[in-house]
């Protein structure tokens, strides 16, 4: 089965994908199930493609690799890379000036099959996903009785604590793949808040904190239609999907309970509040 390591993807397109197959496989690389590059894994199975002529265009990509050996069937691998490549300024070609932003990234995951959740290896911007160390925020969401998830990932192993307006409201260890997940017991109530999260030492002393301000908002009567959700920097809808649906596939339902906040499906922002409705 082939399977991706590394996808390197440029805010023009530009992109490296590597990986591993039988050795001596011939490698085709899919885009939407459109041939975009091929390639050959070598004595090792380790395969490398690079896709710039053309590059790809703006908006997202679903890439995949497929797998040919000669007097065998095909086989495609059951990774997906995604990939959201920003739109280009008119200046592209030219830095930024002091003092402005720096130039959206291409945003890159892969997901593994299964329905896990999806590995973010390319942030969309310099800032990337909230981090400090090895403890970085995933999601924060919360249902309309005010009942709060909170997860990221850390080292293996690692205990996590999460405190809400400076009161420790959950602990927990990340699991093996460094991934972690918490909910407060009690309710949270409307307004405005503040996240902390302390990755402790094995002495139980904080060795990596994140704080993150956020809203809790009020739901107007009629319109309770499951869960909230806060965007935190590096989200997409692909990936809340795959998070809290099992499947990044279900973006279409987030973006259509949303469309008053979302005039492109592939730029949401940190900060808003999205619902996630439930589904059969």
């Amino acid at each position: 089965m082939p399977t991706f390591d590394i996808a390197r993807i440029g805010p023009d397109g530009r992109a490296v994908i590597a990986g591993r197959a039988n050795p001596g496989a011939k490698i085709v690389l899919l885009d939407g199930g459109k041939e975009i590059a091929r390639g050959e894994a070598d004595q090792r199975g380790e395969w490398v493609v690079i896709a710039q002529d053309p590059p790809l265009g703006a908006g997202q990509h679903e890439l995949r690799v497929v797998q040919h050996i000669e007097g065998r069937a095909p086989v495609t691998s059951e990774q997906v890379v995604v990939a959201v490549v920003p739109e280009q300024p008119a200046a592209a070609a030219t830095p930024p000036a002091a003092g402005q932003p720096p130039r959206e990234e291409t945003l890159v995951m892969i997901a593994p099959p299964g329905g896990g959740p999806a590995k973010l290896v390319q942030a969309p911007s310099a800032a990337g996903v909230p981090r400090s160390g090895d403890l970085a925020l995933s999601t924060l969401d919360y249902d309309d009785a005010g009942h709060v998830t909170v997860t990221g990932q850390a080292t293996p192993g690692v205990v996590v604590r999460v405190y809400i307006n400076d009161n420790l409201v959950a602990e927990g260890a990340a699991g093996a793949d460094g991934h972690w997940k918490l909910t407060p017991p009690d309710p949270l109530g409307p307004g405005k808040h503040t996240l902390r999260l302390d990755r402790l030492a094995s002495d139980g002393k904080p060795v990596a904190r994140l704080e993150l301000p956020f809203d809790r908002v009020v739901v107007a009567p009629g319109t309770k239609d499951g869960r909230r959700l806060i965007v935190v920097r590096g989200d997409s809808l692909w990936n809340i999907a795959r998070a809290h649906y099992g499947t990044g596939f279900h973006h279409t339902v987030i973006y259509g309970a949303n469309k008053e906040q979302i005039r492109n499906p592939d730029l949401i922002y940190p900060g808003q509040v999205f619902s996630l409705p439930k589904v059969n």
